[in-house]
């Protein structure tokens, strides 16, 4: 079962995954692997924009 929205029915469907009630669709174990990696990049690429940021940054001058 898959919602688009996030929708109250959505967060039931999710309490019953978690309670065991209601078994979760088979997941591809790559999907796993890949959404890490793009996290992972994300964060990566992130930081280093804010480093460059921060080097070219010119420190303030005394008067």
């Amino acid at each position: 079962m898959r919602f688009r929205r996030l929708t109250p029915g959505y967060f039931r469907v999710l309490q019953m995954q978690v309670a065991g009630l209601l078994k979760a669709e088979p997941r591809n174990p790559v999907a796993g692997v890949v959404a890490t990696l793009l996290a992972v990049l994300g964060l990566g690429s992130s930081c280093y924009g804010v480093w460059k940021m921060v080097e070219q940054r010119q420190p303030p001058q005394a008067p």
